[in-house]
């Protein structure tokens, strides 16, 4: 195990990237969350077990400019993400909340990449014994839809029927040359998404309850390219 250590520490210095662990305030998000890359499926170059993010750096997960936690990708339906430990349901009383400040950067994304999600965990959602693999919402960007360029988008599932889903697109507004803020707040049944600090959705997801959840963060890519997101603040809370 120690040389297991010995040789990360050696491959991030001996590869100029550092460990985004270093710095103190994405403690709380890395020790409450596991790492996969450059699929869900666990690959022992690339993912991180939960909380075992000391000395973890790699070209797909990185700290950049000693205060940005950076995820990069390239290739269709490959993904750099944090996969939130601990499930919740829509319908908590308690609020289950996502806060985010992101810089996105789509280099060259032909169409369309996610960089945060609330994701039903499969092994615990057996409903009628079929299991529910996918995601209630997913925060876009996309390069065209609907004749708007260059726009973010909250894609929403808006049913648990996985023979056939389907889905509610809500503009985010057009994606800036800066960071943005992105709070995500899940309780009683009702889901909100505030962009910039202004409330953008505010939408009834009770046809969800009794589903279980957790929340995703970084780069998950529809179309091939290649995208990065830089984040200088992210917690679940």
């Amino acid at each position: 195990m120690r040389l297991i250590f010995l040789f990360i520490i050696t491959a991030s210095v001996m590869f100029g990237y550092e460990a985004p662990y270093k710095i103190e305030k994405f403690h709380p998000v890395l020790k409450a969350s596991k790492l996969q890359a450059p699929s869900s499926r666990f690959d022992p170059r690339w993912g991180t077990r939960y909380g075992q993010f000391r000395g973890i750096a790699h070209k797909y997960f990185y700290l950049e400019k000693k205060e940005l936690m950076s995820f990069a990708m390239c290739g269709k339906k490959h993904r750099s993400e944090l996969r939130q430990r601990d499930d919740f349901k829509v319908e908590d009383t308690k609020p289950h909340t996502l806060y985010a400040e992101v810089k996105l950067y789509p280099k060259t994304t032909q169409r369309e990449f996610t960089f945060l999600q609330i994701h039903a965990d499969p092994t615990l959602n057996i409903p009628n014994n079929t299991s529910i693999n996918k995601p209630l919402l997913r925060v876009v960007w996309k390069k065209r839809y609907r004749n708007r360029y260059n726009h973010l988008w909250a894609v929403i599932c808006t049913n648990t029927d996985v023979n056939n889903s389907t889905y509610t697109k809500i503009d985010l507004g057009r994606l800036e040359d800066r960071y943005h803020s992105f709070k995500i707040v899940v309780q009683n049944s009702r889901m909100k998404i505030y962009v910039d600090g202004d409330l953008k959705v505010d939408f009834d997801v009770s046809y969800w309850n009794g589903m279980w959840n957790y929340y995703k963060a970084g780069v998950y890519l529809q179309s091939n390219g290649c995208a990065k997101a830089t984040f200088k603040e992210l917690r679940f809370e």
